[in-house]
């Protein structure tokens, strides 16, 4: 067994993923979405490679959306002690806050609100990680994405965290109905029916197939951004 010692030796240190900073915004209590201070933790080097692959994809795809990022706000990577989590490996990335240029910033609360942002980003997520835990996931998930490379990439559906996202992007993105519960994370008729339209309007094969769920995810991402973007109000609103 690999000891907190030895496991220290085989990290690196980082303050930035694909030369974008990183901040630490629960550093203090209130700080959350609020304040962050410039941090660089100890993570696997594997995982700092899938990282900077990742937001070297969202950087460019939001960059040529007019959402060019600064900062990334996180609520940490490694974890003391053992346990399940991919934290304790310093294999995992608890994403809080993206800061752009010229646009408000993003805060993972804010789904309700702004859910084609968080759309965009977590359909870019699940191009690089199998495991993305999101808002619906669970309560403890509302205020970040957590993200691990424990599990290869690839559409399940049994697992929860990736049919919340999917009848999410079926209900916002292109209009279906996935039942009359509505999102709830499970995988039946009425999700599988308003999924099988979806690729037949978008002339794809079943997810089933990694190529065919990277250009579903590419799809979401493209068209969360441009959504976002067409968003109008009401003058003095």
């Amino acid at each position: 067994m690999i000891d907190e010692q030895e496991k220290d030796m085989a990290l690196i240190r980082t303050n930035n993923f694909a030369g974008i900073p990183l901040f630490y915004d629960r550093f203090k209590p209130g700080a959350y979405g609020q304040e962050a201070v410039p941090v660089r933790p100890y993570i696997d080097p594997d995982f700092r490679v899938a990282c900077d692959a990742c937001f070297s994809d969202i950087q460019n795809t939001f960059s040529g959306n007019g959402f060019h990022i600064d900062q990334i706000w996180t609520g940490g990577v490694g974890r003391e002690g053992s346990g399940r989590s991919y934290h304790h490996t310093n294999r995992a990335f608890d994403l809080d806050c993206l800061i752009f240029s010229d646009k408000p910033m993003w805060v993972a609360t804010s789904f309700p609100a702004r859910p084609y942002l968080y759309l965009a980003i977590e359909s870019l997520l699940r191009i690089h990680f199998g495991t993305v835990l999101n808002y619906d996931y669970n309560h403890a998930h509302e205020d970040h994405f957590h993200f691990d490379n424990g599990t290869s990439v690839g559409f399940k559906k049994h697992a929860r965290s990736h049919v919340i996202f999917l009848q999410h992007t079926l209900e916002k993105l292109f209009n279906k109905d996935v039942g009359a519960s509505g999102v709830d994370g499970v995988w039946g008729g009425d999700t599988e029916a308003a999924l099988r339209q979806t690729l037949k309007e978008l002339r794809l094969g079943t997810l089933s197939d990694n190529l065919n769920w990277i250009k579903y995810l590419k799809t979401c991402a493209d068209l969360a951004l441009d959504t976002e973007q067409s968003i109008v109000g009401v003058a003095g609103v």
